[in-house]
């Protein structure tokens, strides 16, 4: 059964991360940029046995967004004392040891994380985090899509932790409060039950492992970057070679593209893109891949089928790369 604190685990360490980001001039291969690292390890009975807090003197973005200064309270000064990013994150690997589980609360921090690590050229040793947030809307919500964030299911838990609150250190030990409740809830949860959360843990984890791609475009229009081959391809998310398209890429609605990619040695990959326009007019594509279970594989493909018998007259401007490379050949 499924346990916060497993036994097969030497730690468990609840960590979480504040970062800084620019609304004008981001850096695409990361668009935020950690400025602190805060974590408390826990005992098999979530008792705080020790933390770790450490500021990230960042190297793109100096100035700090108005609005994390105001929630955080961490100021330009602090953090010109900080430390760069590749000490901090290998003092934080050495101290959470060997054979830890990773929680934190939310998906969020993780993905920032792998960027920031993979920027930086620093190794990245950790296993996607268990998202408590998750767990506790499964185990003390009911609710798969009902998510609270930390401070009001304290408040719902009627827990009170005398820290303050939104910096990192903090908030991992608000988190590390909730752990023995959320646990106990899990260990009453009907055998069904326990299972839909075990099947939203794993896939959490694949959506945890995901590769990311952000790349700035010279395209002005989304039928031109339908076009483009190169900007198209999907890396698999295991290996990070070439793969081969199952399903190409569509618009599912919104203009949230869906895709399936087919890797030899990994097989198949869960593949979601949309884009954003720059100041300068041209488009930013934003692209996410992780391995596919088979529902999302048979979702996809069913989606792709209704979107094909959809006359193109009646699709409100969807599109699909599949038509975007005919057009184009058609004008070669």
């Amino acid at each position: 059964m499924f346990s916060l604190a497993s036994a097969q685990d030497r730690h468990l360490i609840v960590f979480d991360l504040e970062w800084n980001q620019s609304s004008y001039a981001p850096n695409h291969r990361m668009p935020h940029e950690i400025i602190e690292i805060g974590a408390c390890r826990v005992d098999r009975d979530y008792r705080v046995v020790d933390t770790f807090s450490a500021v990230i003197r960042p190297r793109l973005y100096k100035k700090l967004d108005k609005h994390i200064k105001s929630v955080t309270g961490i100021t330009e000064a602090e953090l010109e004392q900080g430390r760069p990013f590749s000490d901090v994150f290998g003092e934080f690997i050495a101290w959470c040891g060997e054979d830890v589980r990773l929680c934190t609360w939310g998906r969020d921090d993780f993905p920032v994380l792998k960027r920031n690590a993979a920027f930086f050229m620093t190794p990245m040793p950790f296993e996607p985090p268990v998202d408590a947030q998750l767990v506790f809307a499964h185990a003390c919500l009911h609710s798969a899509h009902q998510q609270m964030n930390l401070h009001n299911a304290l408040d719902a838990m009627e827990i009170v932790v005398d820290v303050p609150a939104h910096r990192a250190v903090y908030d991992a030990q608000c988190t590390a409060a909730l752990l023995s409740r959320i646990d106990e809830a899990v260990r009453a949860l009907e055998p069904v039950q326990r299972e839909q959360l075990e099947r939203a843990l794993l896939r959490e984890r694949r959506i945890a492992a995901s590769s990311l791609r952000s790349v700035p475009t010279r395209h002005v229009y989304q039928s031109e970057a339908l076009q483009d081959e190169k900007l198209m391809n999907v890396a698999c998310p295991a290996c990070g070679r070439r793969t081969a398209f199952d399903t190409p890429w569509f618009d599912s609605g919104r203009e949230r593209y869906l895709a399936l990619a087919y890797c030899p040695q990994h097989g198949m990959a869960y593949c979601q893109m949309h884009f954003k326009r720059l100041p300068a007019g041209t488009l930013v594509m934003h692209q996410r891949a992780y391995a596919a279970d088979p529902e999302q594989i048979q979702e996809v493909r069913e989606k792709y089928r209704l979107y094909q018998l959809t006359p193109p007259k009646k699709r409100h401007h969807r599109l699909n790369m599949e038509d975007a490379l005919k057009k184009a050949a058609q004008h070669t």
